[in-house]
């Protein structure tokens, strides 16, 4: 039997465990991202990149406010400049 310890010890001992608990695994993912790193990005990345930069340099324009998609699904509205005036539009969110 165990000797008489206090609540507040327990509590944190079962604190420390769980701190650790899966510890060594984090580490070890750590360490692969690490070593994984490139130095630069290939060319191929920085393009693609830059395309989806391009395509999604709208989304900046996005509000707070919530509209249904032609779909069925929510949205968020998206102000434009569309021709020369601004218009409001549903987007994915």
């Amino acid at each position: 039997m165990r000797s008489s310890t206090s609540l507040v010890s327990i509590l944190a001992a079962t604190f420390d465990e769980d701190r650790h608990r899966g510890g060594a695994r984090r580490h070890d993912h750590h360490r692969a991202l690490l070593e994984s790193r490139a130095a630069r990005s290939s060319r191929s990345a920085r393009l693609r990149a830059e395309i989806l930069h391009v395509v999604r340099r709208d989304r900046h324009s996005l509000t707070d406010y919530a509209c249904r998609l032609p779909d069925g699904k929510i949205g968020r509205v998206a102000v434009l400049e569309l021709n020369g005036e601004w218009t409001l539009v549903c987007r994915v969110a």
